[in-house]
């Protein structure tokens, strides 16, 4: 099972350009091994070391000389900001990798996402081992407001969202049920869903309605990511105006969600949750370790897992308004960031205890980022 958590660059500048291209050498402080880890190299480090250096003509290579998948990450600017790629680092231990001119060759495509306007204006993302959407608002009048986040679980490595609607708009297949590579199998409605957040008011969620316009940042083979902007709805009689981006990296059960509100001046309450169900049941809601995880079974595709974890800053976890929340502190105008997402008893997480493993593994990640150095 691969881990996959976004880190800043710890860089070690060098005068003078090379024409060969630099080595990044990533070091790992844990006991543990870290497998598929997203590093970040900044652009501005490329072409202060690449003498001349085309952008679309850079790759990466491990200490075998082998290249491995890399990307351009654009963030939704007109020029690329970063080049990413994921890296194998032993326990106690440190991985060479070279950036070096050449031509990349075509990669897997193992995270992507588009808006689906033939389906009510969904937008509907995913990499190799999950995949999620969230509503636009084409859907109020069939099924009213609703922007919580739903998710669409999967057993296979390759990508599923095109496939399962164009299946299910033909009548062929419908993705509420397993066909043999995954379904959605879990109902969002008037709710949070799986781990959305919202404003969380004298002891009340505000709730937003569907997603008025969206952008697409970046697009995979590695990581896809979208800025997604809501329209002003009522937090406790105030006009709030609410934005988004979710970005999902190749390898990863959790997306990471930037929020941002504007409207109220002082500092509120906010809730990422899960919705609560007669089927579900909660796995942990323990504050001290920053995450909450619940379980949900159909009886039917069985046992499917939603965790949400926020880094730092937790001031409670309370279950109310038919969720299971876990709080922050909001200060209106900054980015306020936090990871959920889920996994299937049938791929990958066959009980409790394996789900909440991979949460406490990401949290430690989380905590002893991989170290990168440039030389």
């Amino acid at each position: 099972m691969k881990n996959t958590i976004v880190f800043l660059l710890s860089s070690l500048l060098l005068a003078g350009c090379t024409t060969s291209g630099f080595r990044v050498t990533v070091s790992n402080s844990l006991p543990v091994e870290r497998k598929s880890e997203t590093v970040e190299i900044a652009v501005a480090d490329i072409t202060s070391r690449i003498e001349n250096a085309n952008l679309n003509e850079v790759l990466v290579a491990d200490s075998k000389g082998k290249e491995i998948p890399s990307q351009l990450v654009y963030e939704g600017n007109t020029s690329p900001v970063k080049l990413i790629f994921q890296a194998n680092v032993p326990s106690n231990g440190k991985s060479i990798y070279t950036v070096k001119p050449g031509r990349p060759r075509k990669y897997v495509q193992q995270a992507y996402g588009r808006f689906v306007p033939e389906r009510m204006d969904d937008y509907a993302w995913e990499n190799d081992r999950i995949a999620f959407r969230i509503y636009g608002t084409a859907l109020i009048k069939k099924d009213g407001p609703s922007n919580g986040l739903d998710v669409w679980v999967k057993r296979t490595n390759d990508t599923i969202v095109n496939k399962w609607y164009r299946e299910y708009l033909a009548g062929k297949n419908s993705y509420h049920n397993d066909n043999g590579t995954g379904c959605d199998c879990f109902k969002v409605g008037r709710t949070l869903g799986a781990g959305a957040m919202a404003p969380f008011v004298n002891d009340s969620l505000w709730l937003g309605i569907n997603f008025i316009s969206y952008k697409t940042l970046d697009n995979g083979p590695t990581r896809t990511s979208f800025m997604l902007v809501y329209q002003p709805f009522e937090v406790n009689g105030e006009s709030v105006t609410e934005t988004r981006i979710f970005s999902l990296d190749a390898g990863s059960q959790l997306n990471f969600v930037t929020e941002k509100y504007e409207g109220i001046d002082k500092p509120f309450s906010v809730a990422a949750g899960i919705a609560e169900r007669p089927e579900g049941r909660i796995v942990s809601k323990a504050a001290d370790k920053g995450y909450i995880a619940y379980s949900l079974d159909d009886g039917k595709n069985g046992p499917l897992y939603v965790g949400t974890i926020i880094p730092a800053g937790v001031t409670g976890v309370i279950e109310s308004d038919s969720h299971l929340l876990i709080e922050e502190l909001y200060t209106p105008g900054t980015n306020l960031s936090y990871y959920t997402g889920a996994g299937w008893s049938k791929w990958g997480f066959e009980n409790d205890e394996a789900w909440l493993k991979y949460l406490d593994s990401f949290t430690l990640r989380l905590h002893n980022p991989l170290k990168v150095t440039i030389k």
